[in-house]
């Protein structure tokens, strides 16, 4: 019964921790510098371009119609 408890205890301490991080992450807010914002505009366009890029693929696993050499 005793383990018990302290496994209780011990997922409850993993638990506050982590909460206590991501409230602390949550009052941050956004970037307030133009680097950071530069940095984070360009981590969005990135994976833009890689979500469409892999949508592209699935749709054309060959490679695009059109593109290539024509077999006749």
């Amino acid at each position: 019964m005793g383990a018990f408890v302290a496994l209780l205890a011990g997922v409850g301490s993993v638990c506050a921790w982590c909460v206590v991080v991501l409230v602390r992450r949550g009052r941050r807010g956004a970037t307030e510098n133009a680097d950071g914002l530069l940095i984070e505009q360009a981590a969005r366009l990135r994976a833009q371009q890689s979500r469409s890029a892999g949508r592209d693929f699935r749709a054309h696993p060959h490679g695009r119609p059109g593109s290539g050499p024509r077999r006749y």
